[in-house]
This record gives structure tokens, C-alpha cells and sequence, in this order.
């Protein structure tokens, strides 16, 4: 059977998923290769997600994502852990393969193509310590880059970079003339959250906002004060283009996708100002 005649039945797996851009992303991947197939949601809550990944991927499925919480429980679930998943601990790309489970970690090379894009600033002041905040550690700490992880339970931290309580950040910011924060959280998804730093803080430094809510009160603050804000539709769609190579052995181009998302965002944008 060829690539174009086989049929890739993808998916991914997290909880929440209701503001996924992911079957977007894959469907034009899917297309843009002239392969068919489909990319389905299968939300999992955290107590039941070892068993119901386990039943899905008996189905026939080809491929999953995982995401936010069950990058590290996806490890369990996995025959073999391989390249930068075994060293973080942390899965996102689930592969099958003649009965075999394969995780892999394409965070990585997606984080490592967005510095490529914005070249910040050092040090890397990173929020959160949960998967993509190892991804991120990963990284910066394997191109020797200065960073410091802050999260609200720092004796739980098992990356590289060294780390400190979240309600210290703020002080680290203002003691160094430059830096760039990282936002490697869930805060930021609903439009009310808060952020432990006040946005006064952050005039004219680097803000990389790993998530893409458009409507995120505090960080559109931001904008007033100078802050060069971006988010993160980049490092989404070439971590998604990795896992489609996994999954196809096809690299999709990004680009033209790239372009796609951040005009969909921009015309929710506006349906949601209407």
C-alpha cells in the first residue's frame, strides 16, 4: 500500500481540548500532502488516562498528540521513550508501529525553531515547570543559555536549569537590564487569569507567550508598555509538522499553515469584537 492509499487516523489526547487548533493544523497537512485520513480530539481526564489511551491505541490509531496534563503519564503508556522524550520525562507525539507504542518530544524542535525566529534576549526567565517547561529547559540549558525556572513547588523541579519560587520573579526581572519570560503555563487560556508579575515590570523586555488566547487580558497590558509580546502559533504548528513526520515520513511546509492560523485567530478576533 502507498502513503497516498494508506489512511492515518490521528488524534489528540488531553483535557481541556474545546480551544484545540490542532485538527485544523493536521487537516491541512493531511490535504497540502495528498494523503488521507483524519484528526480527531479524544479528551481524557487525568484519573482515567492510562486506560482510555491504552484502549485507543489497540483501535488502529497511527498517532496521537498528547497535551496538557498528560505529557509525563504518557511515558507509562509507552513501550519505548525515544530522543528528547527519554531525557525530559515528557511525551507529546505518540507513534504505533506492528503493536509497538513510540513516544517522542517535539516541543523541542518547535521551541528551538521559534528562538531561531526571535532571537531573545538572555537570561530566560521560564513560569511553570510542567512539560513544556522542560521542553523549553531542554533547550536552552543544551545550548547554554542562562535561565531560571520559577514555579510554585521548585523542590519538584527535574529539569536542568536552576530554580526559584514563582513570587520571586519579579525582583529577578527588575535586577537585570534585559531578559525574556517565558509563559510555559495554562495561564493565559481563560481571558481573566492573572500572572504573578505586575506588567509595569516588563517595559520593553521579551514576553514569549507559549499559548495563543488572543484575549488574554494581562498580556494584551502588555502592549501599553512596551513589551515585545509574542505568541505561540510558531512553535505550535512546527512541533505539529515534527509529530506529522513521525507519524507519514512526510515533513509538511509550515508556512502557508502558519499563515492560515494566525488569520483564523485574527478573524476571531474580530467575530468576537461584533
Amino acid at each position: 500500500m502507498s502513503e497516498q492509499e494508506k489512511y492515518y487516523r490521528l488524534g489528540l489526547t488531553g483535557w481541556p481540548l474545546e480551544q484545540s487548533l490542532s485538527p485544523f493544523i493536521h487537516s491541512e497537512f493531511l490535504g497540502s500532502c495528498g494523503l488521507q485520513g483524519e484528526y480527531m480530539l479524544y479528551p481524557m481526564v487525568p484519573e482515567l488516562f492510562d486506560n482510555e489511551a491504552s484502549i485507543l491505541l489497540k483501535t488502529g490509531i497511527t498517532g496521537l498528540n498528547v497535551t496538557y496534563p498528560h505529557k509525563a503519564a504518557a511515558c507509562r503508556i509507552c513501550d519505548e521513550i525515544v530522543g528528547d522524550a527519554a531525557a525530559i520525562g515528557a511525551i507529546n507525539t505518540i507513534q504505533r508501529i506492528d503493536g509497538g507504542t513510540y513516544g517522542y518530544n517535539t516541543d523541542t524542535c518547535g521551541f528551538r525553531h521559534l528562538l531561531s525566529v526571535l532571537s531573545p534576549p538572555e537570561p530566560f526567565f521560564i513560569v511553570g515547570a510542567g512539560g513544556v517547561s522542560l521542553a523549553v529547559d531542554l533547550v536552552l540549558s543544551t545550548d547554554g543559555a542562562e535561565s531560571v525556572v520559577f514555579s510554585r513547588n521548585p523542590e519538584a523541579w527535574r529539569g536542568n536549569s536552576p530554580t526559584r519560587r514563582l513570587e520571586e520573579i519579579e525582583s529577578a526581572i527588575l535586577n537585570t537590564e534585559d531578559c525574556t519570560v517565558i509563559n510555559a503555563t495554562t495561564m493565559g487560556w481563560m481571558d481573566d487569569d492573572p500572572f504573578p508579575i505586575d506588567a509595569e515590570s516588563l517595559k520593553d523586555r521579551f514576553f514569549i507567550d507559549l499559548n495563543y488566547n488572543r484575549f488574554w487580558k494581562w498580556r494584551n497590558l502588555l502592549h501599553t508598555r512596551g513589551t515585545r509580546v509574542f505568541t505561540g502559533e510558531s512553535m505550535l504548528v512546527y512541533q505539529a509538522a515534527q509529530s506529522f513526520r513521525i507519524w507519514t515520513g512526510i515533513m509538511p511546509e509550515t508556512e502557508d499553515v502558519l499563515l492560515m492560523i494566525q488569520n483564523k485567530l485574527e478573524k476571531d478576533d474580530t467575530d468576537g469584537a461584533n
